[in-house]
């Protein structure tokens, strides 16, 4: 009997360490997503292109949601195309090292598209590290 108490009370006194560990690690990913989104605001709102305009970034626990307004002939383009938008979006989002690197750690790239003057919701999408074909080496 005593075989089975010592690993079951062992086991049940390592539990709140795994917790308190991945709850750290969660603390770290947001501090670092709230820094990564206070620095990438810097200048906003900005124009993108003449029919997107970047808003800014909130971060939502382990999510990075970048919103962006267009312009209303360009939503209903958007609308029209939910799969081409979503790919698109995922391309560059899997592209981009930083994004990479954040989704490496945990973090969930969002964006929120609203057509600009209206706020109606255009488009939303979400990628993390799983939604990336593994990086291509390159050869020398």
């Amino acid at each position: 009997m005593l075989r089975f108490i010592v690993p079951t009370a062992a086991l049940l006194l390592a539990l709140p360490f795994s917790a308190q560990a991945a709850s750290l690690q969660d603390f770290e990913l947001n501090k670092t997503l709230q820094k990564t989104a206070e620095e990438s605001n810097v200048g906003t709102p900005r124009e993108v292109n003449e029919n997107i305009l970047d808003q800014g970034y909130t971060v939502e626990g382990k999510e990075l949601i970048n919103h962006l307004s267009v312009q209303a002939e360009h939503a209903e383009k958007m609308r029209a195309n939910p799969k081409a938008v979503y790919l698109q979006l995922g391309a560059s989002v899997c592209r981009d090292p930083n994004y990479r690197k954040l989704m490496a750690k945990g973090a969930i790239m969002r964006y929120e598209f609203t057509e600009n003057r209206t706020n109606r919701p255009v488009a939303s999408a979400r990628f993390q590290e799983s939604d990336c074909p593994a990086p291509t080496k390159k050869k020398k």
